[in-house]
């Protein structure tokens, strides 16, 4: 059941099109840093500066949305900060000013927390729907960068946050027209709450903060093994590959195929096999390393990165899924965010812990990515082990209904 659906229609929109202009800036930050003449180690320190505002504000926003119970204000102010930040980069070419606005532009860009967290409950937490607003993001996210990089082959790399400034500023429209009607939302999460327990699908249990905290657990050690890979993934492919635009297909290809499969697995996606989705992403993710290593041409490269792109839309649509499910009005923003924050946390550490591998083992790249396999293995033995399926959480609730 969808409450809304002119704000399904709009949020969805207003994802592609955010999507669509921060991918600009993510994708081609470093050369444009390079462009301006900043040295190589600084390049590195910004992006990481940039990246760690997507962990450390998530957790904040959801929580504070949670406890207001106001998405919409987010959503607005988060578009209207992300527009300001970009426009005074037009400005500027001093590092540390660049340092300030990306950390400010991280700060409002965690607005799109509050944006996925209204969306999943006018959706009702359907999988099927969660699974277009994926769709959605995967999409702004292969055209942006498409669309970015002919933009900077006619016009230049000077003028990204131009670029990036046109979708940000033509984003607020839709942004305008999202209704937020709490008391349908909090009167209809009520109504299925009590149906799904008289029916006894799920109930209040005691080890739902547990699994909540696994699903946490497992994001952050997948992305710190293999989110990393996915910077150097460029540097390997050149190990093997020398035409450029094989390699940029490779790359832009990864997002393309991620539309297609959340969509595909949003339909199949069930509360009964919902463990085994994302135990088969997380066991496709170690494949996916071992297949970086050995790959030696374009077809393996091609493989892998759809094996790639399988294995984050599998966790990814089954840990989501899960959180929507079984949380509340009251937390969903908090829970929401704490998933974000995990993985990019884990992005942000791996980097610095493969960084270092580089420089213990001379930029042995193939060395270094047998180290990394060690994560998304734990990933998998914590996901096996303390993951509670719901088919438990079926039958002891039928027991305590029977009782």
């Amino acid at each position: 059941m969808i409450l809304s659906k002119r704000s399904f229609i709009l949020i969805l929109v207003t994802i592609f099109m955010l999507y669509f202009a921060v991918m600009i800036i993510y994708a081609f930050l470093p050369s444009y840093l390079a462009y301006i003449g900043t040295p190589g180690p600084m390049i590195q320190l910004t992006r990481s500066i940039f990246i760690s505002t997507f962990f450390i504000f998530p957790s904040f926003v959801g929580q504070l949305s949670d406890r207001i119970q106001n998405r919409y204000y987010f959503i607005l102010i988060g578009t209207i900060g992300m527009i300001g930040s970009i426009f005074l980069l037009l400005f500027t070419k001093n590092l540390i000013f660049i340092n300030i606005l990306l950390f400010i532009f991280g700060f409002f860009g965690s607005s799109f927390i509050a944006l996925f967290t209204l969306y999943v409950e006018v959706v009702q937490n359907d999988p099927k729907k969660i699974s277009i607003y994926n769709a959605c993001m995967a999409a702004g996210w292969f055209f942006g960068v498409q669309t970015g990089g002919i933009l900077i082959d006619i016009y230049g790399i000077g003028h990204i946050f131009l670029f990036s400034l046109i979708p940000f500023v033509l984003s607020i429209f839709p942004v305008i027209f999202i209704k937020e009607d709490r008391q349908l939302i909090l009167e209809q999460t009520k109504k299925l709450s009590e149906s799904n327990q008289s029916s006894g699908i799920f109930s209040k249990f005691e080890d739902e903060r547990s699994s909540f905290k696994t699903i946490l657990s497992s994001l952050f050690f997948r992305s710190f093994g293999l989110r990393p890979l996915l910077g150097s993934i460029i540097i390997i492919m050149s190990f093997h590959l020398t035409n450029d635009i094989e390699k940029g297909f490779l790359i832009g290809i990864n997002p393309l195929f991620q539309f297609f499969l959340m969509i595909l697995i949003g339909k199949i996606i069930t509360k009964k096999n919902l463990k085994l989705i994302v135990l088969l992403g997380y066991i496709i993710s170690i494949f996916v390393i071992f297949g970086y290593i050995y790959s030696i041409d374009f077809w393996g490269f091609f493989i892998f990165q759809l094996f790639m792109s399988l294995s984050y839309s599998l966790l990814w649509m089954g840990s989501i899924t899960y959180i929507a499910q079984n949380s509340t009005p009251k937390n969903k923003g908090r829970y929401i965010g704490h998933a974000n924050t995990s993985a990019f946390a884990g992005d942000s550490l791996g980097g610095l812990f493969f960084s270092l591998l580089l420089l213990v083992f001379f930029d042995d790249y193939y060395l270094s990515m047998y180290f990394m396999i060690i994560f998304p293995v734990i990933s998998l033995i914590i996901i096996s082990l303390r993951f509670k399926p719901y088919k438990k959480i079926i039958q002891d609730s039928k027991k305590n209904l029977n009782s």
